[in-house]
């Protein structure tokens, strides 16, 4: 797979999840001022990118290694950064990055989600 996430956008994601697929774990990697404004509406462990360190991520999915993760941002930027650092850290074996993150959501799944 290499040192990079793979992209997903919210309509694949969205199908991910009404698949009979297993759900992937979702991060959100924004601050917890965005989560009072736009919180994903689905359940997510939240990492806030101001707080990453490895000892700080491997302490909250150092379990879930083996599972597929989705990283989300406000715009995909800052998840995108971190998809890859966790992969190029060993933290994770996959992880996607869901393009234009809570933004892309808010507008092609999830109207009643503020944008900002």
């Amino acid at each position: 797979m290499g040192n990079y996430p793979k992209t997903l956008n919210a309509f694949d994601l969205n199908e991910w999840f009404n698949s009979e697929d297993e759900n992937p774990i979702i991060i959100d990697v924004r601050e917890d001022s965005e989560l009072e404004i736009a919180c994903f509406p689905r359940e997510f462990l939240h990492l806030p990118i101001s707080k990453v360190s490895a000892e700080y991520v491997k302490t909250k999915i150092s379990d879930l290694k083996d599972k597929k993760f989705v990283v989300l941002c406000h715009a995909g930027i800052r998840s995108y950064n971190f998809g890859q650092w966790a992969l190029e850290n060993n933290l994770v074996n996959e992880i996607w990055n869901l393009e234009e993150g809570i933004d892309g959501w808010s507008q092609y799944i999830d109207q009643t989600i503020p944008r900002y």
